[in-house]
């Protein structure tokens, strides 16, 4: 499982250049050139966008930690259990999960939306962005519904 987390850490540094590098963009534009509202809101958009999938990967990460690595691996006097690991546990890792993927898509949705002019066209790629974003709220209520079903009746 090693050789995934390296790939899931590289991953995040390769999000990390890629956000060091539109940002620098932004910012010499913002400086130099002419950038309209819009354009500014969407290029931001962009950027938090990129934050909040790095994010995703890292809970990704963490909570294959969490979920891998037992307690036996903690019982010598040397190696002392970080205390995140007792915090963590598969329904609070799903909603975590569903709410940022959410958050992506909600993301997504807006920059669509701004981005996007008032043709039937582009009419239609926004509503069908928006039934994707709303069927990814609908899965994180059932989840969270599903879950507390679980806890009600054990």
């Amino acid at each position: 499982m090693m050789f995934f987390y390296v790939g899931l850490v590289a991953i995040i540094l390769g999000i990390l250049g890629k956000f060091l590098v539109e940002a620098y963009k932004l910012m010499t534009t913002l400086m130099f050139g002419d950038l309209s509202k819009i354009d500014l809101i969407i290029k931001v958009l962009e950027l938090v966008d990129m934050t909040m999938v790095a994010q995703l990967v890292w809970v990704v990460a963490l909570a294959g930690v969490s979920l891998f690595v037992t307690t036996g691996h903690f019982d010598d006097e040397v190696a002392k259990k970080p205390d995140w690991l007792d915090h963590v546990n598969t329904y609070n890792l799903k909603l975590k999960l569903a709410f940022a993927i959410i958050s992506i898509s909600g993301v997504h949705a807006l920059k669509t939306y701004l981005g996007s002019g008032l043709s039937f066209e582009n009419i239609q790629i926004v509503a069908v962005v928006a039934v994707i974003h709303f069927t990814f709220v609908l899965s994180a209520i059932g989840i969270s519904f599903a879950e507390r079903l679980t806890r009600e009746h054990a």
